[in-house]
């Protein structure tokens, strides 16, 4: 299919007033990153949900903060499954002001309480920071999520771009070192592969469709500024291993996407190695496309998607 005309005609416009970042400190570049994707979202009051609570936890490098969202439910009182989100934004950018339209959205349509995880940022602070940062949160919320109403027998993962890589690796992380029951994990639009080439849709889509190439090499020299670090174990989820017995998966990806084979190969390995997934491919559209919440019909499906599959994953155990 050719690329969707409306976001062909939001890149343009994009594209007219982009700054040129390249000679940007991480800490301008972040704030062009905030303020352009505040410009995009829908005022977070279009969706409502029951609560918004904000708690310290420990984590690895001193406390961090998880931001609950806790969706209006009718009829019951008892604990809600949770959904711990990780954000986007290649580990360097993204913030709980950036991602409150995404997780309000997410919550109203899973009925989960979803946990947004703070977690550190690179390059001040780089690989392994951000995945042991997201292992300590899940692990936290495992042994203590009915003290905020939630029900650790029903829990799931979800992230977006950088953060759906640390939703796969929890996911694999918690199997083979300890940690709660997963009951699914949700990975919109991955960015899976550290290595420098690449998959063809790095090169197929290198550039004009938003995100680009060389704002992902960009991203993983933040990362990853350890050249041997990109062939960590972590860091290499698309080659041959052991993927048998983690949770069922969603796997979206988006046709003009750098990094939409990535996951397509993520899918499919998932499956090979007989994981319950689910690929869902979403024909004209780019990377993060679901920041188009509320004016896009594709960003309202995949987030009534996600929803869906979620509660699905998450009925309560039988008996």
């Amino acid at each position: 299919m050719p690329l969707d005309s409306q976001f062909g005609r939001w890149l343009q416009e994009a594209a007219e007033r982009a700054p040129d970042v390249s000679a940007m400190s991480v800490a301008q570049r972040r704030a062009v990153a905030d303020q352009a994707n505040l410009k995009l979202q829908r005022p977070p009051l279009a969706y409502p949900v029951a609560e918004i609570r904000d708690i310290s936890i420990p984590g690895p490098g001193g406390a961090m903060t998880l931001r609950l969202y806790y969706p209006f439910v009718h009829g019951s009182s008892g604990p809600r499954p949770v959904t711990v989100f990780f954000h986007g934004g290649g580990f360097v950018t993204g913030s709980l002001a950036t991602y409150d339209v995404i997780c309000r959205a997410l919550c109203r349509a899973s009925k989960t309480i979803v946990a947004f995880v703070d977690y550190r940022l690179a390059p001040e602070h780089p690989f392994p920071a951000a995945p042991d940062d997201a292992l300590a949160a899940v692990r936290y919320i495992g042994r203590h999520a009915g003290s905020f109403g939630g029900d650790d027998t029903r829990l799931a993962l979800a992230g977006d771009s950088a953060g759906a890589l640390l939703a796969a690796l929890t996911a694999l992380r918690v199997r083979d070192e300890g940690g709660p029951t997963l009951r699914g994990q949700c990975l919109l639009y991955p960015m899976l592969d550290f290595q420098r080439d690449g998959l063809d849709s790095l090169t197929r889509h290198a550039s004009g469709y938003g995100f680009t190439r060389e704002a992902r090499d960009w991203y993983i020299q933040q990362y990853l500024p350890d050249e041997k670090a990109r062939a960590h174990p972590f860091n290499t989820l698309l080659e041959p291993q052991d993927l048998s017995g983690l949770p069922p998966a969603l796997v979206m990806t988006a046709e003009f996407d750098p990094v939409c084979d990535e996951g397509v190969r993520y899918a499919e390995l998932l499956a090979e190695q007989g994981v319950l997934t689910r690929h869902s491919h979403y024909y004209g559209m780019i990377h993060a496309f679901v920041r188009r919440l509320g004016q896009h019909i594709q960003a309202d499906q995949a987030i009534d998607e996600c929803g869906v599959w979620l509660r699905r994953m998450l009925v309560p155990p039988a008996g």
